[in-house]
């Protein structure tokens, strides 16, 4: 909620984007805060709109991208998956590969403890869950969000996996249901 934010000018595919040391900043040169921290790969138009109109399934859809991986495809077969079945363009796709295969290799054991106990779809973040969401934050985050700049988290849109109020971007005043013209 401090420090540097992405911006827009308005919202529409024409929209200029860009990235604002601090949210006063971004107000100044009369942009609305898109989401907090730095714009990155994933703070287009398409992939903005991603975020909001998958925020219920995403996790699940971007797992089974990364399954992909798990059962002969490789990097190039989770790439195509996020781009083509996901639909983010190929730069944002490729931040998504990356952590989807970072989650892979450090989180695994996570995910088979998840699947052997029938809770693979237990998203918690909360203190003290140790889920595959939060192996996921913990050693692909601090490459991932820079990456993709636009998370839903850091858009204040709530999604399937449930977040602490101190993880949401609290700064931002869209109303993205209007803004994507999607309940």
């Amino acid at each position: 909620n401090t420090g540097a934010v992405c911006a827009w000018d308005q919202p529409g595919p024409d929209a200029t984007i860009q990235t604002f040391d601090t949210p006063t900043a971004a107000y100044a040169a009369n942009f609305s805060i898109v989401h907090c921290g730095a714009c990155g790969e994933c703070s287009t138009w398409n992939d903005l709109t991603l975020q909001w109109t998958t925020r219920h399934d995403l996790a699940l859809r971007s797992q089974q991208c990364a399954k992909q991986s798990l059962f002969g495809g490789g990097v190039d077969t989770v790439q195509m998956c996020n781009r083509d079945q996901i639909g983010f363009t190929d730069q944002c796709a490729w931040c998504w590969t990356n952590d989807e295969l970072c989650a892979i290799q450090h989180c695994i054991f996570v995910f088979l403890q998840g699947i052997i106990i029938n809770k693979l779809t237990n998203f918690s973040v909360g203190p003290g869950d140790i889920t595959s969401a939060t192996c996921d934050e913990a050693m692909c985050g601090p490459v991932f969000a820079p990456c993709s700049g636009a998370i839903r988290r850091r858009m204040n849109i709530q999604s399937s996996i449930a977040r602490p109020e101190y993880q949401e971007c609290q700064i931002i005043e869209q109303d993205w249901a209007t803004v994507f013209n999607h309940p």
